[in-house]
């Protein structure tokens, strides 16, 4: 809540969260799908053995039933 106030003080707005999962895929686990909140974008990344891996981009269903990856594009200000 403290976050999303910052954003809001200044015009901008939480549109996702983004954590890690030790020595586990890059995917949601039963846990992500039972706090996660429909809408919201959910950056995972798997880090084995210490170092990062896998990255993807996960957004829940209105069902709260699953999640569907979204793409991620990596934009420069060279574009």
């Amino acid at each position: 809540m403290r976050g999303e106030r910052y954003a809001r003080s200044k015009q901008l707005e939480v549109v996702g969260f983004y954590h890690s999962h030790p020595e586990s895929p890059a995917r949601p686990s039963q846990y992500d799908l039972d706090h996660a909140w429909p809408t919201y974008s959910y950056i995972i990344v798997s880090v084995m053995s210490q170092k990062a891996g896998d990255l993807f981009s996960w957004e829940q269903r209105t069902d709260r039933s699953m999640f569907d990856q979204e793409e991620i594009k990596i934009m420069s200000d060279d574009i």
